[in-house]
């Protein structure tokens, strides 16, 4: 077996994952999805896409009109322009941050990643050969911010991609005008491209949308956007997402991925469409949703003692620093035995997340209450 794969670690959200399905009553909030099903009118749609004979191959970077109905959300949505041969369908934004990250790195390359971070980054580069240099938010008051001048020292000659996601997961940071130019300059500086982390560019409570690093670097050869219909429209299961780049760099791309998973299936690109064009109402009334979560789990959290919650702008996570928390693996694993929580240890986002839990409050009202009272009765007990 090749040690760029058998060096890859079972993660610890994972390993919390497992042990709370085996327990009867638990409560599940260490995933990264909501507990709502997908909406009837996307459903609805995959199953007359069956029956209309959407059942066969589609080219790799997925049916022309799912591209171009791509090309015309970006546009009305980030009011920046891309060709349907700029984008390309994927098996989830995953399969789109795995494949750009093996096209762009290799051994003795490196990646610089804004952490915490989702462990895709850090394990696509671990399989490519690659070094991953994380570059940590810094924490400021309420909130996080990138620290540009620790990002930049972090770049070398051999520096092939910076990678970021905002809205992030697990943190709730979202980037600000101010980040992003520095950013988009920075790399501009060192001729890097930026791989750009957007599946959560709708799930945001003081603006309509995550402005797209596509709006502050003009040049597609130098910057890959990965988005994706999981978080926007409740389909985790339905593996649909894309990325967006120069048409050169989206032929590269599909090239590769024609021999990792070939097309996404055909029956879920055409629901994709209907996502897209019939969603917005959905989507309305999903982030007013999450932000009556999030106002729910910020307010309880502020109760707790030795509970530190940055404000989450974006996404559906709370990312809150326990006091005395050394070991959140552990924390995590003994909270889950003494109360039935599964939450996921901020050790599982990176070396900077210890310390931390992440809270997935994309559930029912109910749900968060019950599990918050069982946080609550526990961190209460653990300090008296």
């Amino acid at each position: 077996m090749r040690h760029e794969i058998s060096a890859v670690v079972e993660s610890p959200l994972v390993q919390i994952a497992t042990a709370a399905e085996a327990m009867p009553g638990s409560i599940k909030l260490c995933y990264g999805e909501s507990d709502m099903p997908t909406a009837d009118f996307i459903c609805r749609a995959a199953d007359e896409a069956a029956r209309a004979g959407h059942t066969f191959y589609t080219h790799t970077a997925g049916a022309p009109e799912l591209r171009e109905a791509i090309a015309i959300k970006i546009r009305e949505l980030q009011a920046v322009s891309y060709r349907p041969s700029e984008v390309m369908a994927t098996v989830g934004g995953t399969m789109a941050i795995h494949v750009t990250l093996r096209a762009l790195v290799g051994p003795g390359d490196n990646a610089v990643i804004v952490s915490p971070a989702y462990a895709i980054y850090v394990n696509s580069v671990a399989m490519s050969g690659g070094e991953s240099r994380q570059v940590p938010l810094a924490a400021n008051g309420a909130r996080f911010s990138l620290d540009l001048e620790r990002l930049e020292r972090a770049i070398d000659a051999n520096t092939q991609v910076l990678v970021v996601n905002s809205p992030s997961n697990p943190t709730g940071w979202m980037m600000t005008d101010d980040e992003q130019r520095g950013l988009a300059a920075i790399a501009a500086r060192h001729g890097v491209t930026v791989l750009s982390d957007e599946v959560y560019e709708r799930l945001t409570f003081d603006t309509d949308i995550a402005p797209s690093m596509a709006r502050w670097i003009d040049d597609k050869d130098r910057l890959i956007v990965v988005n994706s219909f999981s978080k926007t429209y409740n389909m985790t299961g339905w593996r649909l997402g894309w990325a967006q780049a120069s048409e050169s760099t989206i032929r590269t791309l599909y090239k590769a991925a024609e021999f990792i998973t070939s097309n996404p299936a055909s029956i879920i690109q055409q629901a994709g469409i209907v996502a897209l064009r019939d969603g917005e109402d959905y989507v309305r009334d999903l982030r007013a949703h999450y932000a009556a979560r999030r106002a729910q789990v910020t307010a309880a959290l502020g109760t707790l003692p030795g509970v530190v919650l940055p404000e989450p702008m974006g996404a559906f996570y709370a990312f809150p620093r326990i006091a005395g928390v050394t070991a959140s693996t552990l924390f995590a694993a003994e909270l889950l035995r003494a109360t039935g929580v599964a939450i996921a240890p901020g050790s599982a986002f990176g070396p900077s997340g210890e310390g931390s839990i992440r809270l997935c409050f994309a559930a029912s009202e109910a749900t968060i209450t019950e599990a918050l009272e069982r946080l609550g009765r526990y961190l209460r007990l653990r300090i008296e």
